[in-house]
């Protein structure tokens, strides 16, 4: 990791220097030098970016059970280490997080308790594997979806002088990989999805004419959706659909997102829908408003 930060440093010292030649070189205002520092700039980025890649590889990175209520599974992840050195790993299971600052859930969900990961700690030689044992087990009458998260991560053992200057051992945890998973039986065909509060939100800098919806998932089973708008002309039933933008909600899950149409729209009276679609042979989930384009 070190090594990684001196290259780094190296190489923008490298471009510092050439930047500074090319300055003296062609004017400062030269379109070769700006096209030669941007190229310059982009190159460094990719190099850096590669300096601090993962060096383990971890597989699959979601895990989905189905177990009924009282039933055991087991599935196993894949650790690769792709370091030209041993390298240690600490597995740590915690509660599902979601992806948006948008996503609010109001229920606990959480399946951290119900699964062991064995082994936890472990060791993995250059360019070898480890298989990593991930066990659900789902308490009797627990019949609900419920979600967590495996982070692996790559650590380091280091030392350290303590207030009395005795020696300790501590762990330091490098980047991680995060593995999702996914809990729910079968039986459980709690599907449901709503949609609520459409409203345009569009100001002056806007390209588009922006409209603001919010999509809940009021059942019990993760939700694929699809959510489109649909502007209907009321005197001449012409339809204008955006594109539709996918997202997968998680059981209790709220999210507000927004959805475009062109600026460009023919004066009339229209109504104008968004439109949930779940899948699963679930009836299509609207909510309406009428616009009028002058």
């Amino acid at each position: 990791m070190k090594n990684n930060y001196i290259c780094a440093s190296i190489c923008k010292e490298i471009l510092v220097i050439i930047t500074q030649y090319m300055k003296n070189t062609f004017p400062i205002n030269c379109y070769k030098f700006n096209l030669l520092r941007l190229l310059l700039m982009v190159t460094s980025v990719f190099f850096i970016s590669g300096l601090f890649a993962q060096d383990f590889e971890v597989g699959p990175v979601k895990l989905n059970y189905d177990c009924e209520p009282g039933e055991i599974q087991t599935k196993i992840v894949t650790i690769r280490n792709h370091d030209n050195q041993k390298q240690q790993f600490l597995l740590t299971v915690s509660d599902m997080k979601f992806d948006s600052a948008n996503a609010q859930t109001t229920t606990n969900k959480s399946c951290k308790d119900w699964i062991s990961v064995s082994p936890s700690f472990f060791e993995i030689n250059p360019n070898d594997k480890k298989e990593v044992k991930v066990i659900m087990q789902v308490p009797p009458g627990e019949s609900s979806t419920r979600g967590a998260i495996i982070h692996v991560g790559a650590t380091e053992e280091k030392t350290a002088f303590d207030a009395d200057k005795q020696m300790k051992s501590s762990i330091n945890v490098k980047p991680r990989i995060s593995v999702k998973v996914l809990q729910s039986p079968k039986s459980n065909t709690n599907y449901k999805g709503a949609i609520s509060n459409l409203k345009e939100i569009t100001t002056s800098k806007d390209t588009a004419r922006t409209f603001q919806v919010r999509i809940s998932n009021i059942g019990d089973k993760m939700i694929d959706t699809r959510i489109y708008l649909v502007l209907s002309n009321l005197e001449t039933a012409k339809e204008i659909k955006d594109k539709p933008r996918n997202k997968s909600l998680f059981p209790g899950v709220s999210e507000t997102i927004n959805l475009y149409l062109p600026k460009n729209i023919p004066p009339g009276k229209y109504s104008l829908a968004a439109i949930l679609d779940y899948g699963d042979n679930s009836t299509l989930e609207a909510v309406q408003m009428n616009i009028e384009v002058k």
